[in-house]
């Protein structure tokens, strides 16, 4: 079979998953750092990044070094076997997250990190009936039937209506009063991603955390921060509420966390994870030997080159670069907005054909919304694909 007939197959082999996601018109066969390489050697910047999962870029040779070690010494246990690997992982992420985030459920993905802190909040209020949720719109908190309830997007929402429960309210991300005019006796939490990625790359205003923190602790209420998409350097910070000097009750953590390997993250204070009883929750994978001996090497990595003060360094000069050239295409573009290598370009227009021309020019871009590019490079980002990334970003806007 000549190389093109066998990667036609493969093309034509994955229309089975059409029906779920889009697909490219090439197959990705190998990665390093922030680049990505196709059947027929082209090589692209990766501003796509698994969606914000390869924080330390494809293929490092630390990261797989260890894996190969982890490979040869144990890949899986359930939960209740003690392991050095997840023992490791929960001193690593007690550390880096705030001294009251004491305990941690670990799972395997962002929805299943979001469906475990739905059951802290509810177990933790059972003597509330008919609790409530508040929310806000254009959030996305997942997909499965828990989270969904929580994400606005009806889109999404639509198909499963009858299934979701009607105990979340969604209140004007940014507007104190909205939340506050949405608050009952019945109401016992608040879900919120601080930078919102999915609706769009919108950023929390500087005092809407303070005043959401306040809120909260005046109305016994708990506050819950999704930082699937922004957690372990993508805002510059290790964390997105380092940049609004509050901490969460509940924290939700997945994506980056593993270099790739699928991993969730729930971390609270002993007092609300002491309220779920035993057989409340549980997982199967979550937490395994292998999943944690990645996750080790990933923040290890992360913290050791400094890849969150390249996050913030690269946004920074991508962010002014791009906001300067959006002031003078102002007619294509509406705004340039994010933190760290966490930008969205909101344009006056469909974006799908701009993210197709940047693809043949060598850069991977995603959306979010109709309007929206979403740029979530890999933070190993260089000096010169930052360059490139503005310079092809010019070239399809104008």
């Amino acid at each position: 079979m000549h190389i093109s007939d066998k990667f036609s197959k493969i093309i034509e082999q994955e229309k089975i998953y059409y029906p779920l996601f889009s697909k490219k018109e090439f197959v990705a066969i190998r990665g390093k750092g922030a680049l990505l390489y196709d059947e027929a050697g082209n090589e692209y910047i990766d501003c796509v990044a698994g969606h914000a999962v390869m924080n330390i870029g494809h293929c490092h040779p630390k990261f797989i070094q260890l894996m190969k070690k982890q490979l040869e010494k144990i890949v899986f246990v359930p939960p209740d076997f003690p392991t050095e690997e997840r023992a490791s992982l929960l001193d690593k992420l007690t550390h880096i997250t705030p001294k009251k985030l004491s305990c941690v459920f670990l799972s395997n993905s962002g929805t299943e990190s979001i469906e475990a802190a739905i059951k802290l909040i509810l177990s933790a209020k059972r003597e509330i009936k008919r609790p409530e949720i508040i929310a806000f719109k254009r959030a996305f908190h997942g997909r499965t039937l828990g989270s969904l309830a929580l994400t606005h997007n009806m889109r999404y929402r639509k198909p499963y209506l009858p299934w979701l429960t009607p105990n979340v309210k969604f209140a004007s991300f940014g507007d104190i009063d909205s939340v506050k005019n949405l608050i009952t006796d019945h109401t016992v939490g608040i879900v919120i991603e601080l930078i919102q990625g999915e609706g769009g790359i919108y950023c929390a205003p500087e005092e809407f955390p303070k005043e959401l923190r306040e809120l909260c602790d005046e109305k016994d209420l708990i506050l819950v921060i999704d930082e699937v998409q922004t957690g372990f350097g993508r805002t510059g910070k290790m964390f997105a509420f380092e940049h609004y000097g509050i901490e969460p009750d509940i924290l939700c953590l997945a994506k980056a966390i593993a270099g790739g390997f699928p991993m969730g993250a729930t971390l609270s204070t002993d007092d609300i994870f002491s309220r779920m009883k035993p057989g409340e929750h549980g997982t199967t994978y979550g937490g395994n030997p292998f999943a944690c001996a990645a996750a080790n090497a990933a923040i290890d990595i992360i913290m050791e080159e400094k890849l969150v003060e390249n996050a913030a360094k690269q946004g920074k000069k991508m962010l002014l670069e791009l906001k300067a050239f959006s002031e003078e295409k102002n007619h294509v573009i509406r705004e340039v907005r994010g933190k760290g290598l966490m930008i969205g370009v909101e344009y006056r227009m469909k974006v799908k054909e701009l993210i197709q021309r940047a693809e043949k020019l060598g850069v991977l871009l995603l959306n979010a919304g109709l309007t929206v590019i979403r740029l979530l490079p890999p933070l190993v980002l260089t000096d010169e694909q930052v360059k490139k990334i503005i310079n092809v970003m010019l070239q399809i806007s104008t």
